[in-house]
């Protein structure tokens, strides 16, 4: 399946540059149908510029410390595990936090077409 991911332009252009090779994000209903081998159009939330990504793993964690532990940050596109956190705790927020699980998503960016059936908004 195919899923368009809004994405900060931070973490889109550390995507696509190849510095991050996971993707983290609480595990809402919309990363609970996220299966190995998806596409996930990431598109950057300031520019609109879209790339895609092959789901290449998901590794599911209690919470987002828990995750920080088991990721190295260099897979996350960072120097240090306090930076991580700084960094994940600016975009969610402590409820947020505390509802889902936290999951990291190993990508795989594709630089040409893949022609994958596109789940509708409101399907998720």
């Amino acid at each position: 399946m195919r899923y368009r991911i809004p994405v900060h332009e931070f973490s889109f252009n550390k995507i696509k540059n190849g510095s991050r090779r996971v993707g983290v994000h609480l595990m809402d209903k919309k990363c609970q149908k996220i299966k190995l081998h998806d596409i996930l159009e990431l598109e950057n939330s300031a520019t609109g510029e879209r790339i895609d990504c092959e789901v290449k793993g998901l590794a599911i964690f209690e919470n987002f410390e828990d995750l920080v532990e088991c990721i190295t940050p260099e897979k996350l596109g960072y120097d240090s595990k306090q930076e991580v956190m700084v960094r994940l705790n600016r975009v969610y927020s402590k409820e947020q936090q505390d509802a889902f699980n936290a999951v990291g998503i190993y990508l795989s960016p594709l630089f040409g077409k893949i022609n994958v059936k596109f789940r509708d908004e409101n399907e998720r």
